[in-house]
């Protein structure tokens, strides 16, 4: 793959070209000034039929004030100052946008450079019937503001006669036809890893030319993402033969970036990176991505997949917390995983909440997996649905209706329905609890509602959503006037969705926020959160059992009566 030439000291370079160009340019010669700077990077460059092209040598980052000289030619930059000049046939100059053709000087351009940002460079169109391996020569060279353009043309023209010194460069840029690079190849063979243990895996590379590798890594694509998790796999070695130079980080494989790249030259190479897994890692399928570069620019990279498993611990879904304080922010509490500090540091979801007066999750929140959303209830009483995705976290929300003010409990129940949609639940002021099936669609998420029964005004609290009992439906939690906790045990019928209520405890009037989160420990078991009135965050670890749902609690921590919505 072609290397960036970054040497030198950038000094004042003089003739009578300078006054044309003046009058060419409108650039006025000023005092030299010297700058020790890395300015001038030119490449090798290989190109595409049906594409255009801009050199663009002068580096962006260092303030610069002058004139970069481009030359082209189709002889190497070594000989008599416009020997060759001009592009090879078929390839023709673009439309320039800062870059003026040089007086008196064939296949020269001065390009106006100024400050620190990114610099535009001549045009080269190359038309989509140009021969593979059409090969030409360019040179570069930055003239600060007050430098003699005459001689800077002149250096442009010979630039590849005297090394690279940061001030000027040489390189050729080449086409090559995408059926031909097309006969590079990729294979590999990336065989299962051990959780704790170190693993090699190999990449094959048939290199008919030069390139550049890049190797990185996610989720396999019937595996949920594992930002939540701590599947920590590292690239610890690499081996590969002469025609390939590489380098690693040795960074987690759950980063998302490159972990290895090699510079290749034609040949047939393999190359062995080691995986070492740390112990206790999930059991994760991952899938290996490899693209081959030969192209300087553009989509046409050659890629190859290979799907891999770890075998380890089972993989549980991390749950997460969503909090809503009094100024209206909406904060996640990402799950950890591990119960005796279940939460990562809270990081911001958005601002403008407080315009609900009920705010509820429809399924348990998931940081590994796309949930059911969030549906808010403003003071007018409409209900508006906030789509949950996997950037971001939510949709635009979506207005579903007005005349929602009649219900004083609103409450996610999940899939209570079997039908893989979650649903919604709502109890009017005369203690009817009714059913609103979700659709799965986002402009209209419920189905007209359904009545479940009557005298659900004996309740202050409804929690629902989580499966408790491990039997596939999800179950809801009630607490009555007096304290006590009930558990309804979900049926998968919409008829019926709940079954005869049983008793899990009194005291739980102490208590006025509580929610049922889903799998916070780790342990496939969903668990609850409650907060007492003191502010402190209790979590009750579900056991999967009907006849006791809930472990003694612990204690998460306190501070938490800053939030007046907890789902």
């Amino acid at each position: 793959m072609p290397r960036h030439k970054h040497i030198g000291r950038v000094a004042a370079v003089g003739g009578s070209l300078s006054a044309l160009v003046a009058a060419a340019t409108g650039i006025t010669p000023a005092p030299a000034v010297a700058q020790d700077l890395p300015i001038v990077h030119v490449n090798n460059v290989v190109l595409r039929p049906d594409s255009t092209w801009g050199a663009g040598a002068a580096a962006p980052g260092p303030v610069l004030d002058g004139t970069m000289v481009y030359a082209y030619a189709t002889k190497p930059l070594t000989g008599t100052p416009g020997d060759g000049a001009g592009l090879p046939a078929g390839l023709t100059f673009g439309a320039q946008k800062v870059c003026t053709p040089a007086p008196q000087a064939i296949a020269v351009y001065l390009c106006r450079v100024s400050g620190d940002r990114d610099h535009f460079a001549p045009v080269v169109t190359i038309p989509a019937d140009t021969p593979h391996d059409t090969m030409g020569y360019y040179g570069a060279v930055y003239a600060p503001t007050g430098a003699d353009l005459t001689a800077a043309v002149q250096a442009a023209q010979t630039a590849g006669a005297t090394p690279a010194d940061g001030t000027h460069g040489a390189g050729t840029f080449t086409v090559k036809r995408p059926e031909h690079v097309a006969q590079n190849s990729l294979a590999f063979n990336a065989p299962d890893i051990e959780a704790g243990k170190s693993s090699p895996q190999t990449l094959r590379v048939h290199a008919v030319d030069g390139g550049h590798l890049d190797l990185w890594f996610g989720p396999a694509p019937e595996q949920y993402g594992w930002s939540s998790h701590g599947v920590d796999i590292r690239v610890t070695s690499v081996t590969a033969g002469e025609s390939a130079s590489c380098t690693h980080r040795n960074d987690s494989l759950t980063l998302g970036i490159v972990l290895l790249t090699c510079d290749l030259t034609p040949g047939d190479t393999e190359i062995t990176y080691t995986l070492t897994s740390a112990p206790g890692t999930e059991s994760w399928h991952i899938q290996a991505h490899a693209s081959y570069r030969v192209y300087s620019w553009g989509r046409d990279d050659l890629t190859a997949d290979a799907v891999f498993a770890v075998n380890g611990l089972p993989v549980r879904e991390r749950h997460s917390l969503l909090a809503r304080d009094t100024a209206g922010k909406l904060w996640l509490y990402q799950g950890t995983g591990n119960g005796a500090a279940p939460f990562r540091t809270r990081s911001l979801v958005s601002s403008g909440w407080q315009t609900y007066n009920v705010l509820t999750k429809l399924a348990p929140w998931s940081s590994d997996k796309v949930a059911g959303g969030l549906v808010g209830r403003d003071a007018s009483g409409t209900l508006w649905y906030h789509q949950a995705k996997s950037a971001g976290p939510f949709a635009a929300k979506v207005r579903v209706g007005g005349g929602w003010n009649t219900y004083n409990q609103l409450n996610g129940a999940g899939d209570l329905t079997a039908d893989g949609k979650p649903d919604l639940i709502a109890r009017d002021t005369a203690g009817t609890l009714w059913l609103y099936r979700g659709t799965g669609n986002s402009t209209t998420p419920f189905a007209t509602r359904a009545m479940i029964g009557k005298g659900w005004n004996s309740y202050s609290r409804l929690a629902g959503t989580a499966d408790l009992t491990a039997d596939g439906n999800p179950d809801l939690i009630a607490r009555d006037n007096a304290g006590t906790l009930w558990l309804y045990r979900g049926t998968g019928k919409a008829s019926a969705p709940f079954a005869t209520r049983s008793k899990v405890g009194a005291g739980w009037n102490t208590y006025n926020q509580l929610t049922a989160t889903g799998d916070l420990t780790a342990d496939g078991k969903p668990d609850a959160v409650a907060r007492d009135t003191a502010g402190t965050l209790w979590l009750y670890r579900g056991t999967g059992k009907a006849s006791a749902p809930f472990a003694a609690r612990t204690r998460i921590g306190s501070g938490w009566n800053t939030y007046n919505s907890l789902n």
